[in-house]
């Protein structure tokens, strides 16, 4: 199973848990402006070459973010008027790899913060982060 299946199974079981968590790429793109050729001119590129003018560089998320990102809800307690807040989540996923220093980093900075993060290999490990459990 690829990564990828692995990651909508995950959040398959994030659902039936009631929390919603969404898919968050983090990486980076070259942006620019598009042209169209509409003169003949001279020009030695390979299969698969993409021309971008005036290219710059795009991030997209932050570095360490996790695979996933969203929200478990809780029930608070009576003192607490009985409302359901939405806790912050963040799930790596990790079928064989291991975690860079950046991705540990931002896992314990949200579980610093009172939100609930954590590395999932399996199911049973997306679940105790859902419900807290360490």
């Amino acid at each position: 199973m690829s990564e990828a299946d692995f990651m909508r199974r995950l959040q398959m079981r994030a659902s039936q848990l009631k929390a919603r968590l969404f898919r968050q790429q983090v990486g980076m793109a070259w942006v620019g402006k598009a042209e169209r050729i509409t003169v003949h001119r001279t020009m030695k590129l390979k299969p698969g070459d993409v021309v971008v003018r005036n290219a710059r560089p795009f991030h997209a998320g932050i570095t360490g973010m996790s695979d996933l990102g969203g929200w478990v809800p809780e029930l608070i307690t009576p003192e607490m008027v009985g409302s359901t807040v939405a806790i912050y989540t963040q799930v790596e996923v990790k079928e064989n790899a291991r975690p860079t220093i950046e991705q540990l980093a931002w896992i314990d900075a949200v579980n610093s913060a009172g939100g609930r993060a954590g590395i999932a290999r399996s199911e049973e490990d997306l679940s105790k982060i859902l419900l807290g459990i360490h």
